[in-house]
């Protein structure tokens, strides 16, 4: 049975905000046996955290998550 575990896996996990000055900050991060709800959840409460002080509230924060490609 899958119920639980069918859907994780490692997601490659890109945000684009802007900061208050207005410039556009992209970051990348790599999450590991996750799903791509969790990945993409996790990355935006990252960022809100991380970059609480310099991130543009009004703007909005975009989440891209794709399945990571091993190597």
């Amino acid at each position: 049975m899958m119920l639980f575990f069918g859907n994780h896996g490692d997601y490659e996990v890109t945000c684009n905000f802007l900061n208050k000055e207005g410039q556009r900050i992209a970051k990348k991060r790599v999450c590991h046996n996750v799903s791509k709800k969790e990945a993409r959840d996790g990355m935006r409460d990252y960022i809100t955290n991380r970059f609480s002080d310099t991130i543009d509230v009004a703007q909005p924060i975009r989440v891209v998550a794709k399945p990571a490609v091993s190597k």
